[in-house]
């Protein structure tokens, strides 16, 4: 009998206690790991016979020793209690607390796909864990907060004297009533990446923060939206006249009187304007990651969009599709119609259409991942002679 290929994809192949019989039974093993578990017994058998491996990891351990295995984030503490040899594997984020040395320690090995945070004193013990990401080290007499957070006036109620706080990413001082003079009397300090900090409270605020901190000055009475937003009469009515916006800011055609009552626009992403609002709005000065102007009709940020003959139609103006992640064209929509009112398809993920319409779609696309035929043939990728396991965990 012809002997078969067996193919294995998967996070940990855990080959510690493989058989020669099992390996011989095929005419080649293909693996491809994350990481590769092998014994002091079965690594020279791997390289007897035909097996194909590309691990990012290969980690000789006793074939006793436990394996965890954990996509999401996990949490060492103090205290907790490890069994004798044992793998932690994190697909996703590890944090670290303080004074847990020895919980970190105990482990037989730990490696990360994903980010690492510890105290600043813990990271020499990381230098046997193999970390596929970045290591974040806080200073280890500080008090956590969020990543990202949010001053309000009621913060100085809660700090503690002598408190050192520290924010990985980002804080925002935006409120007019933060009370920095009782923070300043407490001896609280600061550390973060970037601080937002409203212009009137510079003085009083700044003091408080370590040199290396970035600091961004926004106008008072600047609002911050945590967000992507449109520009409308709701954005408006709930922020005010000047917007700081954490993401991106669409400004359709629809938007020229809410664009009229902004006095101030800082926008971290992609400000995305109708061609006829563009002078409008460079006349307030805004400051933004990069401009796209959009011709007519905007349809933005949507997982699905169904392109039919109506849309095409109703957009006498033409039709934008920005950053879509699924785009499809009804089968029955012209070629001659998409040509005269797809005015862009950009950084869209999958577009489908009839290859019919191919080229009509692709002279307005910029930035897609890829462009199929509605009836383009999927290729046959199995094979009669071989077997496939994909599979978070597999034992050889």
């Amino acid at each position: 009998m012809e002997k078969k290929v067996l193919s294995i994809h998967s996070t940990v192949c855990d080959a510690r206690k493989v058989q020669e019989r099992s390996l011989a039974a095929y005419e080649r093993i293909e693996i491809h790991t994350a990481l590769l578990l092998v014994s002091r017994e079965t690594r020279p058998l791997l390289d007897q016979y035909q097996v194909e491996l590309s691990a990012a990891h290969v980690l000789e351990l006793e074939a006793d020793a436990k394996i965890a295995s954990v996509n999401g984030k996990v949490h060492l503490n103090p205290g907790q209690t490890t069994p004798d040899q044992t793998v932690l594997m994190v697909n996703g984020n590890l944090d670290i607390a303080p004074g847990s040395e020895e919980v970190l320690k105990s482990y037989a090995c730990i490696i990360v796909n994903g980010a690492v945070s510890c105290p600043e004193s813990m990271v020499p013990l990381l230098s046997t864990a193999q970390v596929n990401g970045t290591i974040e080290a806080y200073p280890d007499s500080c008090i956590r907060l969020k990543r990202r957070v949010i001053l309000d006036h009621s913060f100085h109620l809660r700090a503690k004297q002598d408190a050192f706080y520290y924010a990985a990413r980002q804080i925002t001082a935006l409120a007019p009533d933060i009370r920095w003079d009782v923070l300043a009397e407490k001896h609280v300090r600061f550390a973060t990446r970037t601080l937002l900090l409203a212009e009137g409270q510079a003085e009083t605020a700044i003091p408080l923060f370590d040199d290396q901190t970035d600091i961004v000055l926004l106008p008072d009475g600047c609002a911050y939206v945590d967000d992507d937003a449109v520009l409308d009469e709701a954005l408006i009515q709930q922020y005010g006249r000047k917007l700081y916006v954490a993401g991106n800011l669409v400004a359709g055609k629809d938007s020229a009187p809410w664009l009229e009552q902004v006095s101030y626009l800082h926008v971290t992403g992609d400000l995305l304007v109708a061609r006829e609002l563009v002078d409008a709005l460079k006349a307030i000065h805004p400051v933004y990651n990069r401009l796209r102007v959009v011709a007519g009709t905007l349809v933005s940020g949507k997982a699905n969009v169904i392109v039919d003959r109506a849309m095409l139609e109703a957009a006498e103006d033409g039709l934008s599709l920005f950053d879509c992640v699924n785009v499809t064209f009804r089968e029955d929509v012209p070629a001659g119609l998409i040509q005269e009112r797809l005015a862009d398809l950009e950084d869209c993920v999958n577009v489908t259409c009839s290859l019919e319409q191919r080229t009509a779609v692709e002279l307005a696309a910029h930035d897609v991942v890829q462009i199929v035929d509605t009836h383009e043939e999927e290729e046959d990728t199995g094979s009669p002679t071989g077997n496939v396991v994909k599979a978070a965990s597999y034992v050889l």
